[in-house]
């Protein structure tokens, strides 16, 4: 209790000093980011000028890798950025030996992330052979032996662990081929594997290439939030550019829930820069549409820790590091939850909260 207490009086001065319009130096800040749906946000923010007019230098780095490829950047270099948005599994299960702060979420893509087939293959012979998820393709007959493309240590384990566990399976049952996401509908044409666990916006492609959904993240269960996380020394130190990144995205998440369509034409340049790919209209505005994101408010409440309660971050860490076993697919080690524990912290958005509103 006493520790709330002071990390409240701490917020509370914190709060008192910060201004949206304080005329100090332009705040540095390195963010990486993977080639998705939060990276837009970001990047239309700076389109905007909403970083310079909040007194952000922002250099952005955005990757067509997974989480687990920016965490290990972080450990080949502790420089290598400031503020990073993984998927909660590489956030969780990969952040061993890195000191990060999980200060907001970016969105949850437990619709946008799929199980994979060909149009004829057997696992789509069976759709509800576990009556509790009757949307859920597959059986025990016709998932046993099959070879999985996914990325390990991404939301993609976590997914493929709860689908087998549907049907009484474990990962000693498939064949697990690790790789990187691009590559996968490549491997798929050429007639390699059975199926493969893909995220937005490589769904869409392989849907393109005529590729079915076997379930959904959310079908089997598997909420996969994208969580920003910042090195605690470097938020710890600046605060308020942590905060004030969050009210810039905040500002592009408004727009989003009140008018998603006045960012296709947006979204569309987006993806066409960072994956030489030309999207539709349609698809742009689907995959805003299928990113639910959170306003200040609304991850306040996701942070919020009071009366010695966990908050729904805190769950979803206790929840992920007792299934560690399974989504590193190491079944047979025994782990430290310890050391996968990384503090969440509600004072950015806090913070964030005061700046939005004096920016009305």
């Amino acid at each position: 209790m006493l520790s709330r207490f002071i990390r409240y009086l701490v917020v509370s001065v914190l709060l008192c000093c910060f201004s949206v319009h304080a005329e100090d130096s332009v705040r540095k800040l390195k963010v990486s980011l993977l080639l998705e749906h939060e990276a837009f946000l970001v990047w239309y923010g700076i389109e905007k000028g909403w970083d310079k007019e909040l007194g952000l230098d922002i250099s952005l780095n955005i990757k067509d890798v997974s989480g687990i490829d920016l965490l290990n950047d972080k450990h080949v270099n502790k420089g290598s950025w400031d503020i990073a948005g993984v998927g909660c599994v590489p956030a969780i299960i990969g952040g061993k030996g890195l000191d990060f702060t999980y200060i907001g979420i970016g969105n949850n893509e437990s619709t946008s992330t799929e199980i994979m087939v060909r149009p004829d293959s057997k696992l789509l012979m069976d759709k509800g052979a576990n009556p509790d998820y009757p949307e859920v393709y597959g059986s025990k007959e016709t998932i046993k032996d099959s070879t999985i493309f996914i990325r390990k240590m991404t939301s993609a384990a976590y997914v493929l662990s709860n689908w087998l566990e549907l049907f009484g399976l474990s990962y000693a049952d498939v064949k697990v081929v690790d790789g990187n996401i691009s590559d996968f509908i490549k491997y798929m044409k050429a007639g390699n594997g059975d199926a493969m666990i893909l995220w937005s916006p490589s769904t869409f492609d392989a849907q393109a290439n005529g590729f079915k959904s076997v379930a959904s993240a959310d079908q089997v269960d598997a909420v996969v939030p994208i969580f920003f996380i910042a090195d605690s020394e470097f938020a710890n130190k600046n605060a308020q550019t942590m905060a004030r990144f969050l009210l810039m995205y905040d500002r592009a998440v408004k727009i989003q829930k009140t008018d998603p369509k006045s960012l296709v034409p947006y979204y569309r340049n987006f993806l066409k820069l960072y994956s030489g790919k030309d999207y539709s209209d349609e698809f742009c505005l689907y995959d805003l549409k299928s990113h639910p994101v959170y306003s200040i408010d609304e991850q306040l409440k996701l942070f919020n820790s009071e009366n010695n309660n966990l908050s729904a971050v805190e769950k979803m860490e206790r929840h992920l590091i007792s299934r560690i076993e399974m989504i590193s697919m190491h079944p047979d080690v025994e782990y430290d939850s310890s050391q996968y524990k990384h503090n969440p912290s509600d004072l950015f958005l806090r913070i964030a909260k005061r700046l939005s509103e004096e920016d009305k």
